[in-house]
This record gives structure tokens, sequence and C-alpha cells, in this order.
């Protein structure tokens, strides 16, 4: 029984150092990964008989199992260098060949290493690639689109002149205009020519009642109006123009009414010269509608805002007192009224519209002895006598609730800070995922492109470092095509 147990003993020892351990991602930028590839690196270039030594370009997948003899699995793409093997150098002290002429590898190695008894073991397989030509891109004319022409030209003159004619004589303005500035003009040879001529005119002092065409009397005006203009011709074979069209963009003039959108309302000084015609009317309506048998009027402005709408909305809080004139003897309230002794300042608001176009005030009054007796009762929750003002204004609607920009650019919790990181103080259980591919262990140097063609494309466009700085807001934008060919048919309508 005894030699059974020990056999089974050894059995399960045996099998379980024969067991291998499981490898674990590791980040391609980690220094024990960079010995792995190192080794393997230096036994593919020791290997080569004939020929110049392969540089580290970039580590691609890095494993490793845990434990005391250490094993790593990588993936790893090399580049050929200017050192012959015969140098004997460190292939770190190599530079690469110009991409055009260097030959490129993709390695997957496997390497063992005993750190106690400073010992490696390497199986490997590099694929080599041969060096990739060069892919130049020149950049052609374009026979058939539109190239710039100066504006001086005689062409250009005949045309503009034959545009500004048909302007004036078809326009519904008044005055006649001239030209002012040639912005740019272009030609595009087709079967003759078509021409797109970008310019200005300018309202001149000569009215079309009075003028018929251009004379050299019409001058442009102070407060005459711009217009922006494009024009387009076609010239046929026999250098006749043939037809041209032109069409013009001139400023609105400011008749319409404002748009109704909303501001904030704005605090204006209490002896604004506005107000006083604004409360006039507004005591007069008051007075109108009030069953008082005596006028009142005005007495102090405590406060007062505007507001930008369709027109301008006033908010005006001030007092009132009783007069000695009465409804009976006046049918209309007197200047000359005076307040009596024995009157008490009542509180008033007052919402004013007005809109200036039309010369008309809308005004609504609420006046009430009452009034500042009822605001302490209603007061809201957390009311304090140094909130009551603010709070008051809220309910009339007069604050503006916009909110303070340093909250709104002030991060929340879940924010992440700059440069990647997250806040502090926030527990994460989960590890981060090992950071692959690595980065470059050098750049590859090559002859500055120039900005202009021709351009010299090589496989080193198609790595991964040549993509990794890409903004993905900007990755799927294409150049739109800012000129557009001239349509004959706009031309001929």
């Amino acid at each position: 029984m005894k030699p059974f147990l020990v056999l089974v003993l050894c059995c399960s020892f045996f099998s379980s150092r024969a067991t291998p351990l499981p490898f674990e991602f590791s980040d391609c930028d980690d220094p024990d990964v960079f010995r792995a590839v190192d080794t393997a690196l230096k036994k593919y270039n020791g290997d080569i008989a004939t020929g110049n030594q392969f540089a580290l370009y970039m580590v691609m997948e890095a494993k490793r199992t845990a434990g005391p003899d250490t094993q790593f699995y990588v993936k790893y793409r090399i580049q050929e260098t200017t050192c012959a093997i015969e140098e004997n150098k460190l292939w770190q002290d190599c530079d690469y060949k110009v991409p055009a002429e260097a030959k490129t590898g993709e390695c997957t190695a496997r390497v063992h290493m005993n750190d106690a008894e400073k010992t490696s073991n390497v199986s490997q397989d590099c694929k080599i690639f041969p060096a990739t030509p060069k892919i130049r891109l020149t950049e052609a004319i374009c026979t058939g689109c539109f190239h710039p022409i100066s504006s001086d030209s005689s062409k250009v003159s005949e045309i503009l002149k034959k545009a500004i004619q048909k302007f004036n004589r078809h326009s519904t303005e008044p005055a006649l205009f001239k030209l002012v500035e040639i912005k740019e003009a272009k030609i595009q040879v087709v079967a003759g020519w078509n021409y797109i001529i970008k310019y200005e005119i300018e309202e001149t002092n000569c009215s079309k009642e009075q003028f018929q065409d251009l004379t050299p009397e019409c001058k442009p005006t102070s407060r005459g109006r711009v217009g922006k203009c494009d024009a387009k011709a076609y010239e046929n074979l026999q250098e006749q123009l043939v037809d041209t069209a032109s069409q013009c963009k001139l400023p609105v003039e400011e008749t319409v009414i404002p748009a109704t959108r909303t501001g904030c309302p704005k605090t204006i000084p209490k002896d604004s010269p506005e107000l006083k015609e604004l409360l006039k009317v507004s005591l007069e309506k008051y007075n109108s509608e009030s069953n008082d048998d005596f006028y009142y009027k005005a007495g102090e402005i405590k406060a007062a805002t505007v507001q930008v709408v369709a027109g301008q909305n006033y908010h005006v809080t001030f007092t009132v007192q009783k007069t000695n004139c009465s409804k009976k003897e006046f049918e209309k309230f007197n200047e000359d009224c005076e307040a009596t002794s024995d009157s008490v300042p009542q509180p008033c608001e007052a919402q004013i519209h007005v809109i200036p176009w039309d010369n008309k005030i809308f005004p609504q009054v609420n006046c009430s002895k009452e009034r500042s007796m009822e605001v302490l009762i209603r007061r809201p929750p957390g009311f304090t006598p140094f909130r009551s003002a603010a709070m008051l204004a809220q309910s009339n609607g007069i604050l503006c609730s916009d909110k303070n920009e340093e909250e709104r650019e002030r991060p929340g919790k879940e924010t992440i800070k700059d440069g990647g990181q997250e806040p502090e103080g926030e527990d994460h259980t989960g590890s981060p995922l090992p950071r692959c591919p690595g980065k470059p262990w050098k750049q590859i140097m090559d002859l500055p492109a120039s900005s202009s063609f021709p351009r010299e494309f090589t496989n080193e466009d198609l790595l991964p470092s040549a993509v990794e700085d890409i903004d993905p807001a900007t990755e799927n934008s294409t150049p739109q095509n800012k000129e557009k060919d001239l349509d004959l048919s706009d031309a001929l309508l």
C-alpha cells in the first residue's frame, strides 16, 4: 500500500510541474518587455550573415507568465538600419534607413528569461518585407477648371458694363448704381469661354427718373448702399458675348419690426428722461380706473428696469399720494394739484410696454396700501429681510436667471480631468487594460516634405503611429469644393 501512495504522490507532483503557466497581457512599453524584445532582436541580428542590422520600431503585443522563470510572448516590428552586420554595433546606436530604401519586418518571439541564472532562450519567426518604392503625386493642370484672370481685362470690363446696365434697367431700386470694385475674375475654357466675376456696386445720387443711364455726374453718396454681385457670361468661339447674367444682394433697410426674442432686464437710472412721460401715462390710466374721488400724483421712483422685446418693457416701482383735486371739480389731473398733508405714500408697480415704431404705450399699474403687508404675509420659505428685494423681484419676473459661467464650466464628479486622468477620491476596482501597441522606439527620419506637390508617401503613413493623434471630430471631415463650375443654363436664363 505504501509503494502505491508514493507512486501517486510522485505522479501528481510531476504532473503539476508539467502544467504550463497561463500568459497575462503586459504593457508594450514595460521595461521587462523591452528586455525580452532586446534579447530576441540581438539573436536575430546575430543570425544574419550579411547585410544591415535591424532595429526595433514598435512592440505590437506582449504577454508574460508570473514566477521566477518568466516567459514572454511578444510581437514586434523592425526596420532596417544603416549599420552593417560586420560593424558589431548595438542596434540601439543605429539609425534607420530612409523609408524608400529600408526593409521592414514583423517578428513573433517566445523568450524564456531566468534572472537568477542570467540565462535566456529565444524561439522566434520573422517575416521580412522589401523596401516599398515611393509613390510620387504630381499636380496636373486642370484644363476644364476655372482660372483667375486680371480684373483689368477688356473682356471683364465689357461684361460688367452690360451686367450693371441690365441691373439698373430692371431692378426696383429708385437710384442708379455704379461699379465700385472688382473682387475676383475667372475664366473657364469650354467650347468657347465661361466667365465668373465677383464685384461690388454702390448707390449714386442719380435717380432713374432723371437719368436713364450712368453719367460722369453720378457719384456715390456718403449714405449709399453697397451691393455684392456675381456675374456670369458666355463667349462663343467667334469671341462674341452671347449673354450675361448677374445677381446682386443689397443690405435690407431697417424698416422691419425687431425680433420678439426677449433679453434680460437692465436697471436704468431713476431720473431717466423717458420715465417722466411713462409715469404720466401710467398715472392717467390709474386715476381713470381707480374708485377714489380724488386724483393721485406720482411721488418718488424707487427702481426702474427696461427689457428689450418687440419694443421695450419697462418695470417701475414708485409711490403715489392723494391730492386735493377731486374728480368732480376737474375733468383731468392738473399739475397744480398738491398732495394733502394727511396722505400716506402708497407703493405702486407699473408694467409699461412701449412700441416705438407705432408710437404706442400700454401701461398696467397696481397700487395698494396693503401691498407691503401682503408681501410679508406670503413670504416664501427661507425668507429673510436681506433677501426681500431679490425675492420680490424674482416673483415679478424682473431678474434674468442666467447661470454663472463659472458654474457651467465647473466639472462635475464624473468629469475626467485634463490628461485623461480620472478624478481623485473615486474607487475603481477594475485594473486598467495594458497599453498596446507601444510607442515607436525612435522616429523614422526622412527628408522634410514640401508643402506643395510633389509629395512622397511611404508605407510608414499606414502605421498606427501615423494615425494615433487624429482628432475624432475631424477624422471624417472631407474638404468641400470652394468653387462650383458655371452652369451655362444659369447664364443663358
